[in-house]
C-alpha cells in the first residue's frame, strides 16, 4: 500500500499544481501553450529517440504494428455501427472518432513515465507506434472530411514525416539499427547530445501533468449521455483490447514481462484530444471537448486502479 502510495500521489499532486496554477492565474493560457509546444517539440522527441535508439528491436514487432493498427480500424468500425443501430443513445455524428484512438503523447506518456519510469518507455511504444501509423494514415484522414478542406493521403503523410516525435522515433530506430550509439557516446559533441536527453527525462513527465492539470475545465454537460459514451469505449476498448493481448502473445510470446500492464496503460487512454479540431458543428465538438475531460478523469481512476491490480 505504501508503495502504491508512493507513486500515486506525486502524479496527483503535480496535478494539483496544475489546477491551482489555473485557479490563482500563476501561468498564463499562452505560456501554458507554449510550454506545451516545448514538451511536444523538444522534451518528448528527446525522449522518444533516447528509447528508441536503446530499445531491443526484433522483426515480429511490425505484427505487433500491424496488430494495433487493425485494433484500432475495429474500434472506429464499433463507432459506426454504434451511431447507425443505436442513434437514440449514440446520436453524435462522431461517434466513431471518440471510440477508436488514444491521447498517447500527452497523457501517456506522462503518466506512464511517472509511474513506471521513462526507462521503460520503449515497451509502451510498441503499442504506439502502430497506433500512430493509424492517426495519420487511416483517423485524421477520415476525420478530416468533417473540414472544407479534407487531408489527402498525401498531405497525411506529409504532416506524419514532420512530426517532432515520429522524427525522433526514425532518428531513434536508424541509431539503433545502424549501431551509431556507440559512436556517439565516443565523441564530445554525441556526449553532450545525449547528456541533454539526460537532463530532459526527469522533467519531461512533471510538466505533461502540470499542463494537464492547468488545461483541465469541467463544464456542465449532459451527464447521461456523456457516462453512455464513456462506459460503452471502456467495455469496447477493454473487451477487445484483451482478445488483442492475447493474440499478440501468442504470436510474439518473448515480450517484456511489464508489456501487459503497458498494454492496458495504452488502451486506458482518453480519445484523441484532435477529435474536436476537425468537427465543423458548434455543439458536437463542445459535447466531445467536454467528454474528453471526463474521460482524462477516468484515465487516472483506470491507473490508480491498474497500479494496485499489479501490487496484489
Amino acid at each position: 500500500m505504501e508503495e502504491l502510495l508512493s507513486r500515486l500521489l506525486p502524479i496527483l499532486l503535480l496535478l494539483v499544481i496544475g489546477v491551482v496554477s489555473k485557479s490563482v492565474k500563476l501561468f498564463s493560457d499562452t505560456f501554458i501553450e507554449e510550454l506545451k509546444g516545448l514538451i511536444i517539440k523538444i522534451a518528448l522527441p528527446a525522449v522518444l529517440f533516447d528509447a528508441f535508439s536503446t530499445m531491443k528491436l526484433q522483426v515480429s514487432y511490425l505484427l505487433l504494428f500491424a496488430l494495433v493498427f487493425i485494433y484500432c480500424c475495429l474500434l472506429w468500425a464499433a463507432g459506426i455501427g454504434l451511431h447507425k443501430f443505436f442513434p437514440k443513445i449514440f446520436s453524435r455524428f462522431y461517434t466513431k472518432g471518440y471510440m477508436t484512438g488514444f491521447e498517447f503523447g500527452m497523457i501517456g506518456v506522462g503518466l506512464f513515465g511517472a509511474i513506471w519510469g521513462m526507462d521503460k518507455l520503449p515497451i509502451i511504444m510498441l503499442v504506439g507506434f502502430g497506433h500512430e501509423l493509424f492517426i495519420w494514415f487511416f483517423y485524421v484522414l477520415f476525420i478530416s472530411k468533417s473540414k472544407e478542406a479534407s487531408l489527402s493521403l498525401f498531405a497525411s503523410l506529409k504532416q506524419f514525416i514532420k512530426t517532432p516525435t515520429i522524427i525522433a522515433i526514425i532518428l531513434g530506430i536508424a541509431v539503433n539499427v545502424f549501431g551509431i550509439r556507440p559512436l556517439m557516446s565516443a565523441n564530445v559533441i554525441g556526449l553532450s547530445l545525449l547528456a541533454v536527453i539526460e537532463f530532459l527525462k526527469p522533467l519531461t513527465s512533471p510538466l505533461i501533468l502540470i499542463v494537464i492539470g492547468h488545461t483541465m475545465v469541467f463544464r456542465r454537460t449532459n451527464l447521461r449521455e456523456t457516462a453512455a459514451y464513456i462506459l460503452t469505449r471502456l467495455i469496447l476498448v477493454l473487451g477487445l483490447g484483451a482478445l488483442v493481448l492475447l493474440v499478440i502473445k501468442r504470436l510474439i510470446p518473448d515480450l517484456d514481462p511489464l508489456f501487459d500492464k503497458a498494454f492496458y496503460a495504452f488502451i486506458l487512454l482518453p480519445a484523441p484530444y484532435i477529435l474536436p479540431l476537425y468537427i465543423k458543428d458548434r455543439d458536437e465538438a463542445t459535447f466531445f471537448t467536454n467528454l474528453l475531460v471526463y474521460s482524462t478523469v477516468i484515465t487516472f481512476i483506470g491507473y490508480g486502479i491498474l497500479l494496485g491490480v499489479s501490487f496484489l
